[in-house]
């Protein structure tokens, strides 16, 4: 029984030997290994070999980039306006060492120092301001506390400011104000386009105008030439008729006077086949017998061919 109680220690105190000489580290981590409590060495990933009971891992530093939430906060912007602001920043460990040793806790650290910048950023603005610049005011938190934490052996690689929650009554305040823009600048457009339809408008009456001026002007102009040539017709056909007369004299004045006073009696009473010359009328009977003296004449141009 003695016997097998000492192997069974023998076989127990190997095995916490062994524990302690083996050190397996995964890949994305470091370790930070102590000899009588003071620093020695940063074990790196994979399969290690150490002194037992002298040597001793102490942490385990996470050197995968990870986010770190930031909590929620009420901040004062410049012009007393009250929002709550929440972020996320973004880290690597670059150096374990510095980052187990330098600082108790880097998480909440860093927590506390994005929360500070926070405050700083946002106060120095007016509320349109901040919701405006996110952006901008990320870069400026993040070159804040990555200057900062690099003497812990952290690098920020990115901050965000996740939500902006102004008060209801704000949000309420800048719904109405958002509705009576959009009013304003509805009744902007109509006007606008009330204006542009009045002009289009007066532009097509000044075209239909300008247009049935020309129209008028043209139709005179030609008019004219139309009177001017009816004119310039009847001079011809006077012309014509005074050069056909020439030499009859009187005789050939009065067959034309008598055939238009002929015609003139036709359009009276059209129906009639007998055409009653009053007595009283001896000059234009007169005529009629001078017509007839000229037709018959030889040297006439208005004789005929038969007698």
């Amino acid at each position: 029984m003695v016997g097998l109680a000492v192997v069974l220690a023998i076989i127990i105190f190997a095995l916490v030997v062994l524990a302690n000489t083996v050190v397996t580290v995964e890949q994305g981590y470091e370790v930070m290994l102590e000899r009588f409590g003071k620093y020695v060495l940063t074990l790196t990933p994979g399969l290690h070999f150490v002194i037992p009971f002298a040597y001793k891992v102490r942490r385990r530093m996470n050197m995968m980039e990870h986010a770190i939430e930031i909590p929620s906060q009420e901040v004062i912007t410049k012009d007393n306006a009250t929002v709550t602001v929440d972020a996320i920043v973004f880290l690597v460990i670059v150096d374990a060492k510095k980052a187990a040793y330098n600082v108790a806790d880097y998480v909440s650290t860093c927590q506390q120092l994005t929360l500070a910048n926070v405050r700083s950023v946002i106060g120095q603005r007016e509320f349109d301001t901040v919701l405006a610049e996110r952006i901008k005011m990320n870069e400026e938190i993040l070159q804040e506390i990555d200057s900062a934490c690099e003497t812990w052996g952290i690098k920020v690689t990115r901050v965000e400011i996740r939500d902006i929650r102004p008060p209801a009554d704000l949000l309420q305040a800048m719904g109405e104000q958002k509705k009576a823009d959009q009013e304003k600048r509805a009744k902007i457009l109509t006007a606008e386009g009330d204006q542009q339809s009045q002009i289009k408008v007066a532009e097509g009456r000044r075209q239909a105008a300008i247009l049935e001026s020309q129209g008028k002007l043209e139709a005179a102009k030609n008019e004219a030439e139309a009177i001017k040539i009816t004119a310039q017709a009847q001079a011809d056909a006077t012309r014509s008729v005074a050069e056909a007369i020439q030499g009859q004299g009187a005789a050939a004045v009065n067959y034309f006077l008598g055939q238009k006073y002929i015609e003139a009696m036709g359009k009276i009473n059209p129906n009639a086949k007998i055409i009653m010359i009053p007595a009283d009328f001896s000059t234009g009977v007169a005529s009629i017998g001078g017509m007839a003296a000229l037709l018959k004449g030889e040297d006439s141009p208005f004789a005929g061919g038969g007698k």
